[in-house]
């Protein structure tokens, strides 16, 4: 889930101009060995190199160090965090990210609501709080427009569980629709009804219709009349 999340904030990263490289947290692969004790292991990319710790639960999540003096993977990182954290209402955060370069791995997630996307329970939902409310933006929170987190009453107040639009986006309420609205079709029932009244209709013959508008009717219209009769 963390590494779907990291993918769709890359592409949206990507497309900001001047922002660089983007974290990437690698997958892990679950393997089954059916003749060990045991079955099931998880299998990932060795980095060749100790990880370096980018965010920590033991830093609140924000970092230790300021945004000047940290490097720009840190910076990048953080604002991984504040977008996930705006993209999901602040119902979700990914944190004690460490890596090798732009790779990340080891990844934790904390959780403000219980069942958010099928997990079981909530995970550290104070870190979310914490989060906000410790978290100081830098120059890739404001290439991406991310709105600044002043504390948990303004960044969460109704903590939706779907997530939203990208934050990335505005959220304009009145934005529409990409697609024109298609105007509803009248009823194929109510046109062949319309069809089947206008062919059930009787029509007022010659001589009828003559008399009705106040004029004799003709020697070959009275004849069919009488033929009639």
């Amino acid at each position: 889930m963390s590494r779907e999340y990291c993918k769709i904030f890359a592409a949206e990263a990507r497309a900001a101009p001047g922002f660089g490289e983007v974290p990437e947290i690698i997958p892990l692969y679950l393997i089954y060995r059916p003749a060990n004790n045991i079955p099931y292991a998880t299998l990932e990319e060795d980095l060749g190199k100790p990880l370096e710790s980018y965010c920590s639960r033991e830093w609140g999540c924000a970092g230790a160090v300021t945004a000047s003096s940290s490097s720009e993977a840190m910076q990048k990182c953080q604002t991984f965090q504040h977008w996930l954290y705006q993209w999901t209402n602040g119902s979700f955060l990914v944190t004690d990210l460490a890596g090798v370069d732009w790779k990340m791995t080891d990844v934790q997630i904390a959780t403000k609501l219980r069942g958010y996307q099928g997990l079981k329970e909530s995970c550290f939902p104070a870190l979310l709080d914490q989060f906000a409310s410790s978290h100081q933006c830098n120059a890739y929170c404001e290439l991406l427009g991310l709105t600044p987190l002043k504390g948990p009453e303004v960044a969460h107040p109704q903590a939706k569980a779907k997530g939203s639009k990208s934050p990335s986006a505005g959220r304009k309420s009145s934005q529409l629709s990409p697609q024109p609205q298609k105007k509803g079709l009248p009823s194929p029932q109510g046109t062949r009804k319309s069809a089947a009244s206008s062919k059930a209709a009787p029509q007022a013959s010659g001589p009828v219709a003559a008399q009705l508008l106040g004029q004799p009717p003709t020697q070959e219209e009275g004849s069919k009349a009488q033929g009639m009769r």
